[in-house]
């Protein structure tokens, strides 16, 4: 395990807008915006170094600069330095803007080059663009007719995933896509909707591809035979093997390596499981999730930490942190409801830390930090950022809220430390999308448009 350590910020605390404390703080003389953390777990002493938890048995970056869903490390974390953090004005201006069609799907970088999934009209596309200007190299569409049944976009939804060569795409009509990534042509295409027929719902197909050594993994929730994971040679497209009949999630499977055993981390429906990755063998399974509706589904995908994994799912359902152990078993940490209940958004650990939004079961989402010893509340913050993203460098969190707001904060184990907070979304919601940052550069996304914010001091 490698260890990235990065210097903590020692900054002021700025005070939240009047606003704030007007949307469900349930603690308004604390003026951090948060529970006080020596209430919660005690006082911790200030350290001066962050770790990040780098695993170089899943080491992407081969890849690209942020490769798949989560970047090149799977943990939301951007190796970048010395980055902007505060803005004069309503909000950070763009260095580039272009437009773009409907879709849920996160950027994905390579080198110099960023893709896009997107929709418009009738086809869904995979724009590849400059990452410095947005200018467009190449463009693949296929047509597609699905249409979402409630007030959600038609898709796509899924992040597509680089290898040094490919992308692999999953669209809205369970389509898997592999394409040249040099001149955006297609390699090969599945029809996995007449191959494996996913389950139905209220949500198109969302989860994202992972792409490990030679194979292609995808949640998939099929319903023909045991087809809720199906695994891929990645140059033929070939299917390798089926496994589990666990139902539907959104939730992209997850890569571990303890004491030499590989954990394929399947967060379903019903279960988070682990398979092995090679024959689809479940090792395990616990039972966790929200209550299965229509409208409902598990949708964050699992966080490992060292030989921690941790799933969250709302509302209400909580988080669960399991211990892999040497024989490739695993044992229950922690299970608490709603300390932090994501419904879609990613989460990430720094040091023994765990961050992330919970649902908004109390009409306000709050940004928290939990233990990740024990699961309880070190403290939390009503930022009014709604259902947030979150994107990890340089000492800071990046937050971008679900209708388009966005938000700077120092990294502290004791209370949330505001830096920045624009008084003007950057993007129309819903901004479903999690932030990017490679470089000097943020990537985010709403439904209409892609935008590039200058980092660089």
């Amino acid at each position: 395990m490698n260890l990235l350590k990065i210097r903590k910020l020692r900054m002021p605390l700025v005070l939240c807008l009047s606003g704030l404390f007007a949307t469900g703080c349930s603690r308004p003389e604390d003026k951090s915006g948060g529970s006080n953390a020596s209430e919660k777990s005690g006082e911790t002493e200030m350290v001066d170094t962050w770790e990040y938890h780098r695993d170089d048995m899943l080491d992407l970056s081969a890849f690209g600069r942020w490769p798949a869903l989560g970047g090149a490390y799977l943990n939301s974390f951007s190796p970048a330095e010395n980055l902007k953090a505060t803005w004069e004005g309503a909000k950070p201006p763009f260095a580039w803007s272009v437009e773009i069609g409907s879709g849920y799907s996160v950027p994905v970088v390579g080198e110099d080059e960023l893709y896009v999934f997107h929709r418009v009209g009738d086809e869904e596309f995979i724009d590849c663009r400059n990452l410095e200007t947005g200018e467009l190299r190449w463009q693949f569409g296929q047509p597609t007719a699905y249409e979402c049944e409630v007030a959600y976009s038609n898709g796509p939804y899924s992040t597509p995933a680089l290898d040094e060569e490919r992308l692999y795409a999953l669209g809205t009509e369970s389509k898997l896509y592999c394409l040249r990534r040099s001149d955006g042509e297609l390699v090969w295409i599945r029809y996995l909707q007449d191959e494996y027929e996913p389950e139905a719902g209220d949500f198109p197909v969302g989860s994202s591809p992972l792409v490990v050594g030679d194979k292609v993994f995808v949640n998939l929730g099929g319903t023909k035979g045991k087809s809720t994971v199906v695994a891929f040679d990645k140059l033929s497209g070939e299917p390798l093997w089926t496994a589990l009949d666990d139902g539907r999630s959104y939730a992209t499977p997850r890569y571990a390596k303890v004491a030499g055993v590989e954990h394929l981390l399947i967060f379903s429906d019903k279960y988070l499981s682990s398979l092995n990755p090679e024959n689809g063998e479940v090792r395990w399974q616990v039972e966790f999730g929200v209550k299965k509706s229509p409208n409902r589904v598990n949708a964050v995908s699992p966080l490992v930490v060292g030989n921690k994994v941790i799933a969250t799912a709302g509302p209400g359902r909580g988080a669960i942190c399991l211990l892999l152990q040497p024989d490739g078993s695993q044992r229950e940490v922690w299970q608490i409801p709603r300390n932090l209940d994501s419904q879609f958004n990613n989460i990430v650990s720094v040091n023994d830390l765990l961050f992330g939004f919970t649902s908004k079961w109390n009409r306000q989402a709050q940004f928290r930090c939990i233990n990740l010893s024990d699961g309880e509340i070190r403290w939390e913050w009503p930022a009014e950022l709604g259902r947030g993203s979150i994107a990890v460098a340089d000492g800071k969190f990046y937050l971008l809220g679900e209708e388009g707001n966005f938000a700077v904060l120092d990294i502290d184990a004791n209370e949330p430390q505001m830096l920045y907070r624009s008084t003007e979304p950057l993007l129309d919601g819903p901004t479903y999308s999690a932030p990017v940052i490679v470089g000097g550069q943020m990537i985010l996304r709403n439904e209409k448009q892609l935008i590039s914010i200058d980092l660089q001091p």
